[in-house]
């Protein structure tokens, strides 16, 4: 668990980053600055860390539950760090191209609804992944909408739905129930293989 936390914590920041960096989004205070690396604030690590226990341990255990057999053994180590990665160039396509889309009302909703969708054919295709990403896909811009709306922590520059998040911003969460159910699946195979 500790191990899902740590990594979700490093790389959510980072992802977040990638839409700071580009003016996708502006922080009210933030409060961590690496020059040229990381933009972000102390509770996004607490966020991340929280959404990456919960799908790397949630994946595997609806893997169990819904017996699913099209995933007979954890991905391997190559496997799973090809899939993250690309779950980052989805949050940095996102970054580059919402700005130049942003007059193209839903063509970056297409292009990141399919990339998504790619994403989970390419890397997963198992019914627990879908469930856990189309739950990040919903819980994550509510999240966002009450940090926004209620806490003023930060603004997107295209708050088009609900005059809080983007509307593409489901398809990127959508991504994560792949990268993280398969870091998930990894991390426990390994954990029992050791024991």
């Amino acid at each position: 668990m500790l191990a899902l936390a740590l990594a979700s914590a490093v790389l959510g920041p980072c992802c977040y980053t990638l839409h700071s960096r580009a003016d996708v989004l502006t922080y009210a205070h933030p409060d961590i600055n690496v020059p040229l690396f990381l933009v972000t604030c102390w509770w996004v690590p607490c966020l991340f860390a929280g959404a990456g226990v919960v799908i790397g341990l949630g994946v595997p255990a609806l893997d169990r539950l819904l017996g699913d057999e099209r995933r007979p053994e954890a991905p391997s180590w190559p496997a799973v760090l090809g899939c993250i990665a690309v779950f980052v160039s989805l949050y940095g396509a996102s970054a580059a191209l919402e700005a130049p889309l942003r007059a193209h009302q839903g063509a970056l909703d297409v292009v990141l609804a399919a990339g998504a969708v790619a994403h989970w054919a390419v890397f997963d295709r198992t019914l627990a992944a879908a469930v856990l990403g189309g739950a990040a896909a919903l819980a994550g811009p509510a999240t966002e909408v009450a940090l926004i709306r209620g806490l003023h922590l930060y603004t997107y520059a295209d708050p088009a739905l609900l005059g809080a998040v983007p509307t593409w911003i489901w398809a990127v969460y959508a991504a994560g129930g792949a990268a993280v159910g398969n870091l998930g699946r990894r991390v426990l195979a390994d954990l029992v293989e050791s024991e």
